[in-house]
């Protein structure tokens, strides 16, 4: 019985094979040298700014600028590449492909946000903006802190009370003993959404409450909890929640409003788009139900 690798050498030596391949070679180069023109142009220009941009690119990969024959074998590359794109083009290889269709698109919708990157908004907007966006250039409140852990995974139900006995400890100046953290005990400037991550909502909301309050800082005080179990907490500076003025903020709404101006015009750009074309969906398929599993052991 033949192998696989025999029959393969065999049909490769097929003087019908022959004959199929040139066929099909011949066609492909028929369809290259025959292609209308329509489909293609068949003047390829490097001009000065293609120039530019190669030496840029070859500058930014090499920190110095190419050679003469470094440029030509950049020239020569990018020659190629344009003929290669053009005849796929003519054959129509772009066809039903689609990383070429989401490239495009993607190319498309940059081109549309850049042209919104170049706008310059009218003062009025860009303070409007700011106003309507007023938490946004907040700036959060920041607090540095020391803490003691008590694991609830670890302590079970006893965890806050031991956490309670230790903070009385700690009133009387003694030495407490914790359990590790994950986490480092001594933190600096935290903002209140970093608070958020490490130790979770409550925490945040607990110390906050006491940073605002009359007792304030440079006492213990708790148990507070988190999401890992009870904490002793002493606040050693706070620094309040500040809203940014315009001025302060300019740049950052600036780079907002330019963001969500570029979304909405380019969403508005493609229903314009949409409008010219009729497009029809199939009817989705009905979902197949799944048979109940049988009860009976069979």
């Amino acid at each position: 019985m033949a192998t696989g690798g025999s029959r393969a050498r065999r049909i490769l030596r097929d003087p019908l094979t022959h004959f199929l391949a040139l066929g099909a070679l011949g066609f492909v180069f028929y369809a290259i040298g025959g292609g209308s023109d329509e489909a293609r142009q068949r003047k390829i220009t490097i001009d000065h700014y293609e120039l530019q941009r190669l030496t840029a690119l070859w500058h930014a990969q090499w920190r110095r600028p190419p050679t003469e024959a470094e440029l030509s074998g950049m020239v020569a590359d990018r020659i190629r590449e344009e003929v290669f794109y053009r005849e796929a083009l003519a054959l129509n290889l772009d066809d039903n492909d689609a990383l070429v269709r989401r490239r495009l698109a993607d190319k498309l919708e940059l081109a549309l946000i850049d042209v919104v990157a170049m706008t310059e908004p009218k003062e009025g907007e860009l303070r409007a903006h700011y106003n309507a966006n007023l938490e946004r250039y907040r700036e959060s409140a920041e607090l540095s802190l020391t803490h003691k852990f008590f694991n609830a995974d670890e302590r079970g139900e006893r965890a806050a009370a031991d956490a309670a006995a230790a903070l009385e400890r700690l009133h009387q100046g003694d030495a407490v003993d914790d359990d590790s953290f994950h986490a480092s005990k001594t933190l600096t400037e935290q903002s209140s959404q970093r608070l958020v991550r490490v130790f979770g909502t409550a925490f945040r909301d607990a110390l906050l409450t006491r940073a605002s309050g009359p007792d304030g800082a440079d006492s213990w005080f708790g148990p507070v909890p988190s999401a890992y179990g009870f904490h002793l907490v002493r606040i050693d500076t706070f620094t309040p929640s500040r809203q940014r003025d315009f001025e302060d903020a300019r740049e950052q709404v600036l780079e907002d409003w330019r963001r969500e101006t570029g979304d909405a015009e380019e969403e508005q750009r493609y229903r314009e788009m949409l409008a010219l074309y009729e497009v029809e969906v199939a009817p989705y398929p009905a979902a197949k139900s799944q048979p109940l599993p049988s009860n009976t052991g069979d």
